[in-house]
C-alpha cells in the first residue's frame, strides 16, 4: 500500500502547486515547471504566458502569425526535445497535453475563423498550461533535468521550478545561463 499512498501524495502536492500557479502573477519572460518524480513516472508541469511562447497573447492575425502558432505547438508538443533526461534512465515521453484556456479553440482552426469566446477575450492576458508524463527504464539513473526551453523559446528567460522527488521537495530558479535542475 505504500506506493499509492505516494502517488496521492505527489497528485495532492501537483495540484497545490497548479492551485499556487493560479496565483501567479503572469509576467512576460518568465516561466513556472512542477516537477513530480514517483517511481518509473516523470511529470512535468509548464505554464507560461503565450507571449512567451508566439510573440503575441490572442489568436493569430494573420499567415505569419498561424505559422507561429503552428511552430511554437509543434515544439511544445515534443517534451522530449524541452526537457531532456539522461540517457541511462531511459525516459520515453508517454504523453504532452497543452491548454491554451479560452484561445485554445481558435488558434489552430482549420478556417481561421475563433470561436465567439475566444474573441470576446482576444485582448486578455494568456497562458499556456502543459502536462508531460515521462515513463522511465532506469529510474534509478533519473537525477537532473535538462531545460532546453531557453533555446525552443527565447523569449523565456526565467524559469522557477519547483520539485517533489524521492529525495525531498527542492526549488530552483533556472535561467538560459543556467538550465539545468539536479536532485
Amino acid at each position: 500500500m505504500k506506493r499509492p499512498t505516494r502517488c496521492f501524495v505527489l497528485a495532492g502536492a501537483l495540484l497545490l502547486s497548479s492551485a499556487a500557479k493560479a496565483h501567479q502573477a503572469h509576467t512576460h519572460g518568465q516561466a513556472r515547471v512542477d516537477i513530480a518524480v514517483d517511481g518509473e513516472v516523470l511529470s512535468v508541469q509548464l505554464a507560461s504566458p503565450l507571449m512567451n511562447l508566439f510573440g503575441f497573447e490572442r489568436l493569430p492575425r494573420n499567415a505569419a502569425e498561424t505559422m507561429a502558432v503552428r511552430q511554437a505547438v509543434g515544439r511544445l508538443r515534443r517534451g522530449e526535445a524541452l526537457f531532456v533526461t539522461p540517457a541511462a534512465a531511459d525516459c520515453r515521453l508517454a504523453s504532452a497535453s497543452l491548454d491554451f484556456g479560452a484561445l485554445g479553440d481558435g488558434l489552430l482552426a482549420a478556417d481561421g475563423s475563433p470561436p465567439e469566446a475566444a474573441r470576446s477575450r482576444s485582448d486578455a492576458h494568456a497562458d499556456l498550461d502543459a502536462a508531460y508524463t515521462f515513463h522511465c527504464g532506469n529510474p534509478s539513473a533519473l537525477h537532473e533535468l535538462e531545460f532546453r526551453l531557453f533555446e525552443a523559446f527565447p523569449a523565456i528567460r526565467r524559469v522557477t521550478v519547483q520539485l517533489l522527488a524521492p529525495a525531498g521537495q527542492a526549488g530552483a530558479t533556472l535561467t538560459p545561463a543556467n538550465a539545468r535542475v539536479k536532485w
